[in-house]
């Protein structure tokens, strides 16, 4: 069975594929968002966000936490 294979490089296995944090980060703690891309060449599959806020009765709060 063949693994993923990236759209730009051809590179071949789930191992090529990586994500890094952000250097945002929220409120001066955790990453922003994460960064899904090919170790071989870079290429972008997707954003993903990290920290999420969200308005409740008390105030803006993030939902991861």
């Amino acid at each position: 069975m063949a693994g993923p294979t990236c759209p730009d490089c051809g590179e071949e296995g789930i191992e090529k594929i990586v994500c890094c944090d952000s250097k945002q980060n929220v409120r001066g703690r955790d990453p922003w968002f994460q960064v899904v891309h090919c170790d071989g060449c870079g290429h972008v599959y997707g954003v993903i966000a990290k920290t999420v806020y969200v308005r409740d009765d008390t105030g803006v709060v993030p939902t991861n936490k």
